[in-house]
């Protein structure tokens, strides 16, 4: 499997594993018509139908997390399926930038005490971005303190017909 494949299959097993920390379902759309990778759904409640959010998924070696942001390259065709106002969308949608070790080998290790998925995920919500003049990627400032875990999970879902 090539490099971007195993990165693509990596991301999607981190951004899972949160969800089932969760306790929030997780499934990938048959095709990717809107910079979707992952939709997350929590159950249905007695109030009302369960949360969703959706995600773009990236991930990359190359990113340096210190201080409060990180440059991150974005295609312009993710950004603006991703900048639409929050208040125009039925479903939040959400970039999910998954942090690897350059060898593959490092990426995930385990031992009878633990399993450990290498670096970190971080979630940026562009809803409402301006509009870019660029033709191929906009450069973005992901938040580090943005980490995407159970936590952040849970606090970005929302119920159809809640404002945002």
């Amino acid at each position: 499997m090539d490099l971007n494949a195993r990165k693509d299959h990596f991301s999607r097993a981190v951004v899972r594993a949160v969800a089932a920390a969760a306790g929030v379902g997780a499934t990938v759309p048959e095709f990717d018509q809107n910079s979707e990778d992952i939709n997350f759904a929590a159950p249905d409640e007695p109030e009302g139908p369960g949360a969703k959010l959706d995600v773009q998924l990236k991930c990359s070696q190359n990113i340096n997390p210190n201080g409060d942001a990180f440059p991150f390259d974005l295609e312009v065709k993710n950004y603006n399926a991703l900048r639409h106002p929050a208040d125009k969308l039925y479903v939040p949608r959400l970039l999910v930038v998954v942090h690897v070790p350059p060898d593959p080998d490092d990426w995930f290790k385990c031992d009878p005490d633990r399993i450990v998925m290498q670096r970190c995920a971080y979630w940026v919500n562009l809803a409402g971005r301006a509009a870019t003049d660029n033709e191929k990627t906009i450069r973005i400032d992901v938040p580090t303190a943005q980490v995407f875990d159970p936590a952040a999970l849970r606090a970005n879902l929302q119920r159809p017909g809640e404002a945002l």
